[in-house]
């Protein structure tokens, strides 16, 4: 019988030869590399699927989620779902570890190096080359081979393709897509009404969101709009794309967060700061605002849809519309969110981990994931279906984001061990922009120059 127990055993014995790997590795290569990262798990598809067939005897697994960080839908849905797995596989248990999604990379990090990482973990898809590059995430062409990886991804309503490809790398998926949105410009339908503008036809461009929030907040004496990509990067990389701009190369080797583009989205932002019409307030503050209806726009991601449509409830309309357009340039949605990726490397483990990625990646799990927190069904067709959600009463504030997958386009993260130090450097650079009235171009060419020194070198 294969147990946690023996595992940890024989991981012990490993402990001094994997630290010293891992410590020896640099920006180079990481603790993928050392500890049976990309090389290894490539080397594994070659020899063909290693995961049991089937489950005959009881195994537990460890699974690592953000979800269950913090009290609220993301919670309570991930334990029901949780629950219906364990009913549906009798003998798999699964433990929990919850992490912050913030703290999620250095955490799985630090049990790879002490030689016990969790069998499944839910990884964010804005950090997917970083864990790619210095995790042991095993490739599922290696776990189960590609004929069951395609069968689970082709059934029922398929995978939508811009979804799956965002776990792919060089030809090998290292997991798959799990929970995660587009921009959504959620809006109050009664302080449109309140202030003369048709709820039905909400704004398409920044301009007219522009337009919108001052008469809102001319008419009605309440915030007309706040963007919460002040604290996401994933959605202000969204926003400049959206104007035709980078915040760096594709190919993730050049900081370019200082283009023309860039900073004429920083100026546009900052103009409506400048005026009142996008309130000046802390994220919470203005999360609390627009939940008590005194605010009446805020882009988000969707997964604060439960939370919004539970505060809205008997007090006002919650609406939503897609990501506004730079004019007539097409809008280009990021993605937020995670994805599951497996690091269980004996069989029975890891063939437990992978029925429970797939059951988190179902159409019975996304409908719950749907319509209990707000993420998108990643299947699509979902929503059209009467089995699933096409009778659900929400479904319409849902469908803009499902149109955007279509121009789908995945969030990077910054190169190198260094990311978060460089991500923390846009964000404030953002902040100083916005909130304390900096000149663009002068604050970001600044903060360019820094991120480029802490980031990799090409070519080393």
């Amino acid at each position: 019988m294969h147990t946690r127990t023996t595992r940890r055993a024989t991981a012990v014995l490993g402990l001094a030869l994997l630290s010293s790997l891992v410590a020896a590795c640099g920006d180079g290569g990481g603790a993928g590399a050392a500890a049976g990262g990309p090389e290894t798990t490539a080397a594994s598809a070659e020899a063909g699927p290693t995961a049991a067939s089937e489950l005959t005897e009881p195994v537990t697994i460890r699974f690592e989620n953000y979800n269950l960080a913090a009290a609220g839908p993301g919670r309570d849905a991930t334990l029901a779902m949780l629950a219906e797995f364990e009913e549906a596989n009798p003998f798999v248990t699964v433990e929990t570890k919850a992490t912050g999604s913030e703290e999620m990379f250095p955490s799985i990090q630090a049990q790879v190096v002490a030689g016990d990482p969790p069998d499944v973990a839910q990884v964010l898809l804005r950090e997917w080359d970083q864990n790619v590059e210095n995790l042991p995430l095993v490739t599922l062409e290696s776990a189960v081979g590609e004929e069951e990886l395609h069968a689970h991804l082709d059934a029922g309503h398929p995978f939508h393709p811009r979804a799956a490809a965002l776990t792919e790398r060089d030809g090998q998926t290292y997991g798959l897509p799990y929970v995660f949105s587009t921009p959504t410009l959620f809006y109050n339908a009664d302080l449109f009404g309140a202030a003369g503008l048709d709820p039905d036809a909400p704004p398409a461009t920044w301009a007219e969101v522009h337009q919108a929030a001052k008469a809102i907040s001319e008419e009605t004496g309440k915030g007309g709009l706040y963007i919460a990509c002040i604290e996401l990067d994933w959605c202000t990389q969204s926003l400049v794309r959206s104007n035709g701009g980078r915040v760096m190369s594709e190919d993730r080797s050049e900081i370019t967060w200082d283009g023309p583009a860039a900073i004429e989205v920083y100026e546009t932002w900052a103009e409506m700061v400048d005026d009142g019409s996008h309130v000046e307030l802390t994220g919470s503050e203005a999360s609390d605002a627009f939940l008590a209806g005194n605010v009446a726009m805020f882009l988000q991601t969707s997964a604060q849809q439960g939370q919004f449509l539970e505060a809205s409830a008997g007090a006002w309309e919650l609406r939503t519309t897609g990501l506004p357009a730079y004019g007539t340039k097409t809008a280009v949605p990021v993605n937020s969110g995670s994805g599951l990726a497996i690091l269980a490397t004996e069989p029975a483990e890891q063939r437990a981990a992978w029925e429970l990625v797939k059951f988190l990646t179902s159409e019975q799990a996304f409908q719950t994931i749907t319509t209990q927190i707000g993420y998108l069904p990643l299947r699509a067709g979902m929503l059209d279906d009467d089995q699933w959600l096409g009778t659900w009463e929400n479904r319409t504030l849902i469908e803009p984001n499902i149109r955007q997958l279509d121009d789908l386009e995945p969030s990077l993260s910054f190169p190198g061990t260094n990311a978060k130090q460089i991500r923390d450097l846009f964000l404030d650079s953002l902040h100083r922009v916005l909130f304390e009235g900096e000149d663009a171009t002068a604050v970001f060419t600044e903060s360019r120059e820094r991120a480029t020194a802490l980031a990799p070198k090409v070519g080393s």
